[in-house]
């Protein structure tokens, strides 16, 4: 797998994925016109990396770095993957390049998360990674009070 920064054309293939399976169901919109990458992308602090094993695209991650100069070491981490590729370690893979480049070439201090309650394979994934839990929110996401675990991970434990 290799780790790049998000190129235009990538944008329309992202867009352009089959719909998640029913369990995932509620996490599709993020992959769409109006999701997350068109949410982040050109913005300051931001930086959209695509995953490629053997020139395809499989999934994308998202540092969002806080614009507050006294949170600046501080990152919002976001990871999405290919439908077809859910529960193959891809997403481990991608989490663990997504993290060391925040640690090393961006030289963050800590990386913080959202993950909803409802989604167990992602709550283990972070903790298989070092993210351990420092709370709940709750937060709509598209016209839906979803509730949230929040997740962070520090340069020191990582």
């Amino acid at each position: 797998m290799i780790l790049r920064k998000i190129a235009p054309q990538d944008v329309t293939i992202i867009q352009s994925w089959p719909a998640y399976p029913e369990e995932f169901k509620g996490l599709d919109y993020a992959l769409r016109e109006a999701g997350w990458i068109s949410e982040y992308l050109g913005k300051d602090g931001m930086n959209i990396y695509v995953a490629e094993e053997r020139g395809v695209l499989i999934g994308f991650s998202i540092l969002s770095r806080e614009n507050d100069i006294t949170k600046s070491s501080r990152a919002e981490f976001r990871i999405a993957l290919h439908p077809h590729i859910l529960g193959q370690g891809a997403g481990r893979k991608l989490a663990r390049m997504t993290i060391r480049k925040g640690f090393g070439e961006l030289g963050l201090e800590r990386i913080y998360l959202i993950v909803r309650k409802s989604n167990p394979r992602a709550r283990k994934l972070y903790q298989h990674c070092g993210f351990r839990y420092t709370g709940e929110c709750r937060k709509e996401v598209n016209g839906i009070v979803v509730d949230f675990r929040e997740m962070e991970l520090d340069r020191v434990n990582f």
